[in-house]
């Protein structure tokens, strides 16, 4: 559990932060906008995730679901990327790209939401700081050796197609891992879909 966990966490954030790094340049080339406007775009990405993340947290302290909202925002990080890397190219709109912006950032409000505090119920809170710092130390390994790999496949294909399919990609193996978590939580009852606030 705790390295299905790990995987996810470094899946996911591979996908989300060395995107962010490409995000306004290819909304530039994309769209064909001026790298400002490019980048103001791109802001309502933090902005939404930022006024999402702590409702999401009060949803899951209250409701739970916590297996389910990692496999929500995993299947929702899959289609904003394959539509980066297949829709926008010929539907080249500001509106449309908000869209799909906005929904990004609902997949990255719902994911650390639900990941961080499923650790503490499938670890033991004797070495919970040990396991939280080497989920960071799996966590960075991935988002050292990523960018690289993008920015050589966006320098050799000279577009951003394949950089987008290989994040959907790491979004198809987190939704995988996510179905594991929730049929192991199903099997030996870690509480990952249960409220954090007792009744």
């Amino acid at each position: 559990m705790f390295w299905i966990v790990a995987l996810l966490c470094v899946l996911y954030y591979s996908a989300i932060f060395p995107f962010q790094r490409y995000a306004t340049n290819f909304l530039e080339t994309t769209l064909a906008i001026e790298a400002t406007d490019a980048a103001r775009l791109f802001s309502c990405f933090p902005i939404l995730a930022m006024c999402l993340t702590p409702f999401l947290g009060i949803f899951l302290d209250r409701v739970g679901k916590g297996a389910s909202m990692l496999m929500l925002g995993s299947i929702i990080m899959i289609a904003c990327h394959l539509s980066f890397a297949f829709i926008l190219p010929v539907f080249p709109h500001k509106w449309f790209a908000l869209l799909l912006i906005v929904t990004l950032g609902v997949s990255f409000s719902l994911v650390p939401a639900a990941l961080w505090p499923s650790v503490p119920k499938i670890i033991d809170e004797k070495i919970l700081g040990s396991a939280y710092c080497l989920i960071f130390w799996v966590q960075n390994i991935g988002l050292c050796f990523v960018p690289k790999i993008i920015g050589a496949l966006r320098q050799s294909t000279g577009g951003y197609l394949v950089p987008m399919i290989v994040f959907s990609s790491f979004g198809i193996l987190a939704l995988i891992l996510s179905i594991l978590l929730k049929a192991e939580d199903r099997k030996k009852g870690y509480g990952l879909e249960l409220p954090n606030i007792k009744k």
